[in-house]
């Protein structure tokens, strides 16, 4: 049996490979953050309706994200499996992107629901065109235990920095520019073309700069003359739902990954939904106090970047993410729950919203936070990567396409629903409308209501994300085993 041949990956690979994620961090804050407000409070429509839009176009993402995933896995160009659908991607999800934010003047709330509509779908189907492959990527370019987790490290990094960056320029640029500020159509326009244009940049940088790499990948095997006849489409959506239903289920380490994913996704879309109330009632911070703590958070990928692998090759990949997050959910919910116990009970456990030391604590708090969340997630990306070659030895194939795109859409699909059980949570507690709480409460939320919302949203979170660490325990494969999967040369080649 060959030895693990291990080869250890150059920056720039590992600095193209990441820089993409830029694109889908953009694109992931826009809709986390920004759509639903923007298109309920800038343009004027119904917030039910821009809610049921963006949970329609889940219906896209699933048709696309396996689709993708398996015609990816199986595509022989001169441009290799993966690279034709990233550069498809590029102009498609550029111009949509940009348009979303640029509706026409005078639509009727239906066609501005169908506007949003249409414009999403589009940006999700292609996203998904240059995520899914770029994503998978990654098992290909390497095969080293630790440089998978660098990988996904510089993957996380660049995605965080174009979220963080475009999220910042609203309350850094935008914001003091525009009369009205972020409730002002022209702050999104201005957005939405620094946005789209940055989209572009990283989805072309990537596609070049890993391009020099296609020779050196895994091809599928060429297809038999007589698999060449076409198929009844029954016959091929049946074939296509049996190997994808056999490569996510074979393995026992990904089913639990997946479930992994599903709780924690679910516990992100309602710390999303929560995000900007939070910060805007809960800690009543101005702009200003917003724009020095989304700074901070500048800090956090550069320590997970590092963090990570060391942690990963130190103490192993399973053993990193059972103790950080352990560590990080504790950690996250802790300022909630003193603020709780102060509001419920008239304690004096955390500062209050009007003391000069709640600022400091909250940027300290959000830059270990998020890079402990870095370091958790950037290494389960890993664990999915090592789970390849184990897969491809019971099946034959080398389908990394299948195993990210099964779970890309799992977590878009929870995230999403994520989103939709906040602003159910919201109406349980009576949260009032802007309107009241300008004209009734004095731009101020009653404190019991407040304490209300932390009631719910602290143990959900914690549960949430406490039972994704569980199913964590479930993964079974070790860096011992890992070594030996990639020494054995059936992982070279398909034998589908």
């Amino acid at each position: 049996m060959e030895e693990p041949k291990q080869k250890k990956l150059s920056f720039t690979t590992k600095f193209f490979y990441g820089f993409g994620s830029i694109s889908f961090g953009i694109k992931n804050n826009g809709f986390s953050y920004f759509v639903l407000f923007v298109y309920s409070i800038a343009f004027g429509l119904e917030p039910w309706m821009a809610g049921l839009a963006l949970n329609i176009i889940l219906v896209a993402d699933a048709i696309t994200d396996p689709l993708v995933g398996y015609y990816s896995d199986r595509l022989r160009s001169k441009w290799g499996r993966r690279h034709p659908f990233m550069y498809t991607a590029a102009i498609p999800v550029t111009l949509s992107y940009y348009f979303l934010w640029v509706p026409p003047d005078g639509l009727t709330q239906w066609q501005l629901f169908s506007y949003l509509l249409v414009c999403a779908t589009i940006i999700r189907v292609f996203i998904t065109f240059y995520e899914v492959p770029s994503i998978a990527l990654g098992p290909e370019l390497t095969d080293n235990y630790v440089d998978r987790t660098s990988l996904m490290s510089y993957r996380y990094f660049f995605g965080w920095f174009g979220g963080l960056t475009t999220y910042n320029l609203v309350w850094w640029v935008f914001e003091d520019k525009y009369e009205g500020g972020r409730s002002n159509p022209e702050l999104w326009a201005e957005y939405g073309l620094i946005a789209a244009l940055l989209i572009f940049l990283g989805i072309l940088v990537t596609s070049l700069g890993t391009h020099k790499h296609i020779p050196d990948l895994i091809e599928p095997p060429e297809k038999k003359k007589e698999d060449e006849k076409k198929l009844k489409i029954t016959t091929f959506l049946r074939n296509l739902a049996r190997e994808v239903f056999e490569t996510l289920t074979i393995n026992r380490s990904y089913k639990f990954l997946f479930f992994c994913g599903l709780l924690a996704s679910l516990a992100g879309g309602i710390e999303a939904a929560f995000a900007i109330i939070f910060d805007t009632y809960f800690w009543d911070l101005d702009t200003r106090q917003m724009q020095i703590r989304g700074a901070c958070i500048y800090i956090s990928p550069v320590i997970a970047i590092f963090l990570a692998p060391w942690f990963s090759d130190k103490f192993g990949k399973k053993n990193t993410v059972m103790s950080i997050w352990a560590f990080q959910i504790i950690f996250a919910a802790l300022p909630f729950a003193l603020r709780y116990m102060d509001l419920t009970y008239g304690t004096s456990l955390f500062p209050t919203n009007d003391s000069p030391y709640l600022l400091p604590i909250l940027c300290v708090h959000v830059v270990i936070n998020v890079a402990a969340a870095i370091i958790v997630f950037a290494t389960l990306g890993s664990m999915v990567m090592d789970l390849v070659e184990d897969i491809q030895l019971k099946t034959g194939r080398r389908e990394e396409g299948i195993l990210f795109s099964a779970r890309s859409f799992a977590d878009k699909a929870v995230s999403g629903f994520g989103l939709t059980l906040g602003g159910i949570l919201l109406s349980v507690i009576s949260w009032p409308t802007g309107k009241e709480i300008r004209e009734t409460f004095n731009g101020q939320v009653p404190n019991e209501i407040l304490a209300d919302l932390a009631f719910w949203y602290i143990p959900i979170c914690v549960i949430a994300f406490g039972a994704a660490l569980l199913m964590v325990r479930g993964y079974s494969l070790k860096r011992e085993e890992h070594e030996q999967n990639i020494a054995n040369p059936d992982t070279k080649v398909w034998k589908d």
